[in-house]
Order: structure tokens, then C-alpha cells, then sequence
């Protein structure tokens, strides 16, 4: 016989303990693996936390969600996004990745939460919340991610049956059918406002010449291997085999949180890159200066803590390489821009896409053709070439200097 799934509030008791504060206490009722019905309890928070019953009470409130995600009539209807949030932050968030959970709470403190965090999810509109982006005072890169932290929040909603459709992603109810396309869901660019800075090889050599040993072994690693911030930061020791003339590439780190060093961006990253003499030669003078040696030490590592964490490169960047770069009237030089001029300037090279793409480890060549960028020279050598290609000869008439223009 069918049994109806009711909505379960559950019960908040206040327990002594013989040590510490009195804690609050969450019990309700569930079916374990063989569909038996077992009274389960879930520890709340302490006094400290929660002084009173109203306050703890509130703290059940995502809880509660959980629980009653089988219900017929589990409030989805009167559901906000504030609640969606919550409730998404103690489900999902917390198996991402450290940088990832960050962004997504700062886009939701600063962004989503004040403007859309007391609508009801099914008051949310795809062309409200499209008309909301464009007004933004935010770059289209931001607005993008903007829209993703929204629509991971809606597609968790629809997991959990909260609602049954995304309004950021299509705004086509599940099991509706239709097509997904650029036609649907909510529409914001993502390109960029402006093309990212990218050196020539003399405009680097410059650079090197004016910065401190330290900073010039930064700036030569990051220009010669293309690396991103975190993995040059997170380079130990141990990465560099001097034997074999190889890095390494296998984590990143994270300067928030106390400093953690984690694994690398994608699975294509964790690959390793040849070492040249040169930077081999520079590396181990580096190390005879070096008071951090050990195979476990940061290449790199932060004085104020000891060797403990490794170099904040944000700070350096700000202090010495940055300003270095100014004063030769190259503005705008970042971390990030040494990436970039290595796949500008292995193309210009006349480096394969393939071999760019293994030496950039980015995962396919859709990613790898964003950090290319043609030099001006360059530009210039290719209209030469397709001109005298495509003009016959003496079709234009002839100059002052009585030569026909033509190839």
C-alpha cells in the first residue's frame, strides 16, 4: 500500500554536557539502507553559538530541507534563494575545490545574495535576472561567472526537487523536453573588454636586467616554463630533478586559508616540463643562497614565515616586478602575462598548436588559442606575403619615385 512521505519538522532539545557548554540537539526521523525506520540526531551547535531557542531553531532550517527533500509538500514553493544558498553551501560547496568554494561565496556575499537572496526561487525570472547582469558595474568576465554561481545554485535546486526548473541555464521545466541553446536561458558575453598584455622577447630581456637575482629567477622560470602563480609558487625542491633536466608540475598553491598547497588545476597540468641549462645553472645558484634546502622546501620560500608557506608572489609582483616594468613604460605586467607571451612568442616561433598546447598543459586547443596572440611584425610579414600573393603585377599605377606598386 502506498504511504504517503509527510513533512517532518523534527525536535530541538537543549543537552547538558559534563564538559563544556550545554549543546543544542537536532532529531528526526529516517530510513537506513534497508528501508528501516530509525530515529537519527544531529548536534546543532553550543550556547555560545546559539543562545537561544530561536536562533537554533533557525540553524535547523537547511537541515530541515534535507531531510524533507521526499516530501509531497516539502515548502519548495516558499523557498528563497537565501535558503537555497544556505542549503546548497552545506551540500555541495564544501566537496569543491578551496579556490572554487571562495569564489562562489564571495560572488554570493557581494552580488547574488543582496539583490536576489529573499525571492522566492520561482519568482526568479531568466530575463530579470539577464537585465540585472547587463546593468552591472562588473567586467563581462564577472558577469559570467556571476551567471554560473547562479545557475550551479538552480541545478542544485533541481536535484533536490526544490523547483523543477534553471532559469539561468534554459528556464525549461525537467522532462519538458525542448532544445537547449543560445536561444534560451540567460544571455551575458564573456569576452573580454580587453586584450591581456603580452611582452616581446626584448621587452622581457629589459625587464630581467633591472630586478634583484631573486626576482629575475621569477620572472625567467615564469617566462621560460609559462607556468601559472600558484605553480610557481608551490615549486619544491623536489620537483626539480637536476639529474634528469625536468620539472615537476604536480600541485599549486593557495595563499588564502593559512596557505595550502593543493593539486593542480586540471589533469593536463600535472605534466612534466624540460629545464633548460640555463635555468638549471640559475636554480642552483639560487640554491647555494638559499637558507631552505631540504627536497620538501619551497624553491621559493616566505621569510616571514619561516620557510613555512611559500613566497606570496602577489606581493612581490606589487612591490618589485611591477614597478621594475613601469619604469621602462611596460604597464600592466602580471603574473599571468608571462603566460600568455609564451604562447605568443612560441607561435611566433613557429611552434605546432600541439606543442604549445603540452607546453602550456592546458587540456584541449580551444583554451590554448585564447593565449595567442599575433605580433605586430608579425602581422605585418603575413599582409607582405598575402599581397604579393593575391596582386598582379603592375596593376597599380606607379608611385612618384616612378616604381610600380607591386610585389
Amino acid at each position: 500500500m502506498f504511504r504517503r512521505t509527510t513533512y517532518q519538522q523534527g525536535s530541538l532539545k537543549l543537552e547538558e554536557r559534563k564538559r563544556g557548554a550545554a549543546v543544542w540537539v537536532y532529531r528526526w526521523w529516517d530510513a537506513d539502507a534497508n528501508g528501516k525506520r530509525v530515529y537519527r540526531k544531529q548536534q546543532v551547535g553550543d550556547l555560545s553559538q546559539y543562545p537561544n531557542e530561536t536562533a537554533a531553531k533557525a540553524a535547523t532550517d537547511v537541515l530541515r530541507l534535507t531531510i524533507n527533500n521526499q516530501s509531497q509538500r516539502n515548502g519548495a514553493s516558499q523557498m528563497t534563494v537565501q535558503s537555497l544558498w544556505a542549503h546548497y553551501s552545506r551540500e555541495e560547496l564544501p566537496f569543491k575545490d578551496f579556490s572554487t568554494q571562495d569564489g562562489y561565496i564571495s560572488y554570493s556575499k557581494n552580488w547574488i545574495l543582496p539583490r536576489w537572496g529573499r525571492v522566492l526561487l520561482l519568482k526568479v525570472k531568466t530575463v530579470d535576472v539577464e537585465r540585472w547582469l547587463r546593468e552591472a558595474t562588473v567586467s563581462n568576465g564577472a558577469r559570467a561567472k556571476i551567471k554560473c554561481v547562479m545557475s550551479a545554485l538552480f541545478s542544485h535546486a533541481v536535484r533536490w526537487e526544490f523547483t523543477s526548473m534553471n532559469p539561468i541555464s534554459s528556464g525549461i521545466p525537467v522532462g519538458a523536453g525542448g532544445k537547449r541553446g543560445p536561444s534560451v536561458g540567460v544571455r551575458v558575453s564573456a569576452k573580454r573588454q580587453k586584450a591581456p598584455t603580452v611582452l616581446s622577447p626584448e621587452q622581457v630581456k629589459l625587464g630581467l636586467t633591472k630586478l634583484e637575482f631573486r626576482d629575475q629567477l621569477l620572472v625567467l622560470l615564469d617566462g621560460a616554463l609559462g607556468t601559472r602563480r600558484g605553480e610557481l609558487a608551490a615549486l619544491r625542491w623536489q620537483d626539480c630533478d637536476f639529474e634528469n633536466d625536468t620539472f615537476q608540475i604536480e600541485h599549486s598553491y593557495y595563499w588564502r586559508r593559512g596557505g595550502i598547497l593543493k593539486s593542480t588545476k586540471t589533469e593536463a597540468s600535472a605534466k612534466p616540463l624540460p629545464m633548460h641549462p640555463a635555468l638549471k645553472q640559475a636554480l642552483l645558484e639560487w640554491k647555494t643562497q638559499s637558507h631552505r634546502t631540504q627536497a620538501t622546501d619551497f624553491v621559493f620560500p616566505s621569510r616571514l614565515y619561516g620557510g613555512r608557506k611559500a613566497l606570496d608572489l602577489a606581493a612581490v609582483l606589487k612591490r618589485k616586478i611591477r614597478p621594475t616594468f613601469d619604469k621602462l613604460g611596460i604597464t600592466g605586467v602580471g603574473w599571468h602575462t608571462f603566460r600568455h607571451t609564451v604562447g605568443t612568442v612560441l607561435a611566433e616561433l613557429g611552434e605546432h598548436q600541439l606543442t604549445i598546447r603540452d607546453y602550456l598543459r592546458h587540456s584541449n586547443l580551444s583554451v590554448t588559442n585564447k593565449y595567442l596572440q599575433a605580433a605586430s611584425n608579425t602581422k605585418r610579414n603575413a599582409q607582405a606575403r598575402l599581397v604579393a600573393a593575391i596582386l598582379p603585377v603592375h596593376l597599380l599605377p606607379a608611385g612618384k619615385t616612378g616604381e610600380t606598386v607591386a610585389p
